[in-house]
């Protein structure tokens, strides 16, 4: 098997672009890993030289996924194409990548088979042109096809089911720096003592379970977090996902703009649920926001000779390092804060005017969706202590900052 062939979209998959308008089927998350990597798993396990992944569009974040993941000397070759009926429609298509000796996916599935052998032993001559989906193999002008069990992704409640299937089969390597009691944990994943995990689970690298919450036969994706009081129980958080405290999630699948019911189709969208329970909305928002206020006028007052006897030279050196970590740049946002065109801190992701944000204390170079993380985070536990800490530590941040760092951020 020199070759491996990977055509996905055998058929319409208008669930996939309907539900996660953001991903191709090779970048959703199976049983916690890009499906894509599902694909050079096998590749390696055939000896294949090469893979082909076809896609009706061109994911540049799967290409670039692709790129990091790759293994040895195995060729990676994604573009797009493919959506042809049969396999003979595609061997024709793509005859000079396949050449006389290759492995085919017809459509969205994953074999079952624990070993090469098993995997070469289950083909017989394929009767009709290749039109079911499933695993094919051409040989010299002669096209088989395996009669092994595969792992069926063709709508959303088969994909939902078949994460499940994929956690419980103990062949398959789902991520995880170590593994306890069937609880699969990535690396530099916090986890409050009082929170209950219980597995079979998956938490990618960098996830945050919060206290008091439950997270029970689940996959939670990598820079996740799961905030206070939330139960989670088989249902899937995709990566980079914030899921609001005091949340029941069941048999559901969460991603950054919505939760999905994959047996009904039916979804919420985040921005009908995003602010209940929010401190922001409810009866102790004027002290928040009187107390935003006298933060930003101390700050006005405090900073203001310094900004004064600077500004000439920042005018002339906006990109001063120094001035930077001064965060001279700031100070006019102090006084858009007193005169109600800007917040002191970003209190929630639609929100574009603000001074500073919660991300900031954790990382300067936090990607845009980590940072969106924090803001949901500080939308439903804003208070006095933590508006003061926000500030204090972006200050602090800014002020212990290397050069380097800056430039990384």
């Amino acid at each position: 098997m020199k070759q491996l062939l990977i055509n996905p979209y055998s058929q319409i998959q208008e669930w996939c672009k309907d539900y996660f308008p953001d991903r191709s089927l090779g970048m959703l998350p199976v049983g916690g890993r890009c499906a894509a990597e599902y694909f050079i798993d096998l590749a390696l396990r055939c000896n294949a030289e090469g893979l082909l992944l076809l896609g009706p569009t061109y994911n540049e974040h799967l290409a670039e996924h692709l790129y990091e993941y790759q293994h040895g000397e195995l060729r990676l070759d994604y573009r797009k194409g493919g959506g042809h009926k049969t396999v003979r429609q595609l061997l024709e298509a793509y005859s000079a990548e396949c050449g006389n000796d290759c492995l085919i996916l017809h459509g969205m599935v994953m074999p079952k088979a624990h070993t090469l052998d098993e995997l070469q032993g289950s083909f017989v001559p394929c009767e009709d042109e290749g039109s079911a989906d499933g695993i094919y193999y051409y040989k010299d002008g002669a096209l088989l096809k395996s009669n092994i069990q595969v792992y069926h992704i063709e709508s959303l409640q088969s994909y939902y089911e078949v994460n499940f299937q994929v956690l419980n089969d103990d062949f398959y390597n789902l991520p995880g720096y170590s593994i306890t009691g069937n609880v699969h944990t990535g690396t530099n994943v916090v986890m409050k003592q009082d929170c209950h995990l219980e597995g079979p689970l998956v938490l990618g690298d960098n996830t945050f379970i919060e206290s008091q919450s439950s997270v029970l036969d689940s996959i939670v994706g990598e820079r996740s977090l799961v905030d206070k009081g939330c139960v989670v129980e088989h249902s899937i958080i995709f990566d980079r996902t914030y899921t609001a405290g005091k949340l029941e999630i069941k048999n559901k699948i969460v991603t950054p703009g919505r939760i999905i019911d994959p047996y009904t189709g039916g979804v919420l969208e985040r921005n009908s649920f995003s602010y209940a329970f929010s401190p922001v909305q409810n009866r102790s928002a004027w002290i928040l926001r009187l107390w935003e206020h006298f933060i930003a006028l101390v700050l006005a007052l405090v900073f203001a000779v310094p900004y004064l006897l600077i500004l000439p030279f920042y005018l002339m050196n906006k990109k001063s390092h120094w001035c930077w970590k001064l965060s001279i740049d700031r100070y006019p946002g102090y006084w858009a804060v007193l005169f109600f065109r800007k917040e002191l801190v970003k209190s929630h992701p639609a929100n574009e005017q603000f001074v500073f944000q919660m991300g900031e204390i954790y990382g300067l170079q936090n990607t845009p969706e980590q940072r969106r993380i924090y803001d949901y985070y500080y939308h439903y536990h804003c208070s006095c202590v933590l508006v003061l800490q926000v500030v204090l530590r972006s200050l602090g941040k800014r002020g212990f900052a290397t050069y380097v760092e800056r430039k990384r951020s």
